[in-house]
């Protein structure tokens, strides 16, 4: 679960749009291989830049 930044909810891990408020979330993540900070409205599986596996790194 996480928290929506806008109402305080939990929502369940992935969801793109916050179903209490319906704001837009967005995650962040940084590629362990090209260090790369990047900020996602969705899951992402692979770095757009080096295309090395996210998905241990949502948070």
């Amino acid at each position: 679960m996480v928290v929506c930044p806008y109402c305080q909810r939990e929502i369940e891990l992935g969801l793109d749009t916050c179903p209490h408020c319906g704001v837009t979330m967005i995650y962040f993540y940084k590629c362990k291989r090209c260090s790369q900070e990047i900020a996602a409205t969705g899951i992402l599986k692979f770095c757009p830049l080096c295309d090395a596996d996210l998905s241990d790194q949502m948070n």
